[in-house]
C-alpha cells in the first residue's frame, strides 16, 4: 500500500469516527446517514483489499521451492538406481535403456518447472515395472515417492501464480476503493457538512480537522521533495 493511500484511509476512518460522535447532526442531515454507511463500507473494502495485496504468494514460493528440491533429489536417486541396475541386468530391454537414466545433476536442475514434472513422470513410468528389482540401489517405496513428489510439485506450480494474480487484483481494487472514498467525501459528504459551519461550528471544525489529515501528509511529502530539490541545486 502506498503512503498516500494509507493517509487517505486513516483520514476516512477519522472522519467516520467524528460522524459517529455527532449522531444527532448526522441523522437530521438529509443524505448524510446513507453517505456515512457508504464510507464505512468502503473503509472495510480497503482493509480487505489491503490484506489481499499483502498475500503475494511468498509462502507458496517457499513450499514450491522445497517441493522441487525434494523432487530433484528423489529423481536423481531413481535415475542412478535405474542406470546401475540396468548395467548389471541380464534383461536385454532393460539394459538397452540404460543411457536414458544417465542424467547429470545439471540436466535435472536446469529443467523448467513443467519440464521437470514431465521428466519425473517419464522416469517413473520407466522405473515402476522394475521397482522390485532395484535394491540395493533403491526401494519400491522410493520409486512410488517419485510419483508422489511429482504430483505434489505439480499442484504447487499454478498456486503461486494464482496468488500473485489475486494480489495484483487486490492492488487495483484498493486503488479503486480509495478513489471512491475521495469522490464520496469531496462530492457528497463535504457538501452536506458545509452548512454546519454556521449552525454547529464545533462539529464542522472537528470534521475539517479530520479531513485535513491527508492534506497534512501530502504537504509534508511535498515540502520534503522541495527541500531535496533545493539541496541538489545548491
Amino acid at each position: 500500500m502506498q503512503k498516500i493511500q494509507e493517509s487517505k484511509i486513516k483520514m476516512s476512518r477519522t472522519v467516520s469516527g467524528i460522524l459517529n460522535v455527532y449522531p444527532e447532526i448526522v441523522t437530521k442531515t438529509p443524505g448524510l446517514p446513507e453517505a456515512h454507511d457508504q464510507l464505512d463500507y468502503l473503509i472495510e473494502e480497503t482493509e480487505r483489499h489491503s490484506q489481499g495485496q499483502r498475500n503475494t504468494g511468498t509462502e507458496l514460493t517457499e513450499l514450491k521451492s522445497q517441493a522441487r528440491r525434494e523432487l530433484e533429489t528423489i529423481l536423481r536417486k531413481i535415475c542412478a538406481a535405474m542406470a546401475a541396475s540396468a548395467t548389471v541386468s541380464a534383461d536385454p530391454l532393460f539394459k538397452s535403456n540404460r543411457n536414458k537414466f544417465l542424467l547429470t545433476d545439471s540436466e535435472i536442475t536446469r529443467q523448467r518447472d513443467m519440464q521437470l514434472f514431465g521428466l519425473s513422470y517419464s522416469i517413473y513410468s520407466e522405473a515402476a515395472p522394475y521397482a522390485a528389482r532395484l535394491e540395493p540401489f533403491a526401494t519400491a517405496e522410493e520409486v512410488a515417492k517419485l510419483k508422489d513428489f511429482a504430483d505434489n510439485f505439480n499442484e504447487l506450480i499454478p498456486r503461486r501464480q494464482t496468488q500473485k494474480s489475486k494480489s495484483t487484483l487486490s492492488t487495483r481494487n484498493l486503488e479503486d476503493a480509495v478513489l471512491q472514498i475521495d469522490l464520496l467525501l469531496s462530492d457528497w459528504i463535504d457538501v452536506l457538512v458545509r452548512p454546519w459551519e454556521f449552525n454547529d461550528p464545533d462539529f464542522y471544525k472537528a470534521y475539517k480537522n479530520g479531513r485535513s489529515i491527508v492534506n497534512a501528509a501530502s504537504q509534508k511529502r511535498k515540502s520534503a521533495s522541495e527541500e531535496n530539490a533545493r539541496t541538489q541545486q545548491n
